[in-house]
């Protein structure tokens, strides 16, 4: 992203000759940079949440409330990729306007991150390993 980005600014400056392609490379890449993010932030417990519950120190408390908030996390999260995959196959024979790629690759990053995030879930459910809440120096 950072590479077209800079590759557009020496292209449009330098050589007084813009790429028209760069623009669009950026975009997509950063929609697909995102939404990892997303999925890393839910991994680490890096997400703004009402963490009310834990300063409780009730143990049983804290443990329903985090199965509650996976449990409500899965359902959304497997609700939306069924539904954006519809999409994705729509615009699977869509170009992009310059680059002439597929549309639905881009869209399907969206999809990506719901089945990392739903992965986390199962597998924190089946392992029994539950991520600690990091605080913001630790991230």
């Amino acid at each position: 992203m950072t590479a077209a980005a800079l590759a557009q600014v020496i292209s449009r400056y330098v050589l007084n000759n813009p790429l028209n392609w760069t623009e669009e490379l950026a975009r997509f890449v950063f929609v697909w940079v995102s939404y990892l993010a997303a999925w890393l932030a839910w991994k680490y417990r890096a997400h703004i949440a009402v963490d009310a519950v834990h300063y409780t120190g009730n143990a049983t408390l804290i443990r329903i409330s985090s199965i509650t908030v996976e449990a409500l996390l899965l359902a959304l999260f497997a609700y939306t990729f069924w539904t954006n995959w519809s999409l994705v196959q729509l615009a699977a024979n869509q170009p992009s306007p310059v680059l002439s790629i597929p549309m639905g690759y881009v869209y399907a990053g969206y999809n990506a991150m719901a089945a990392l995030i739903i992965g986390d879930i199962l597998v924190t459910w089946f392992t029994g390993r539950r991520p600690t809440q990091n605080t913001p120096d630790e991230i």
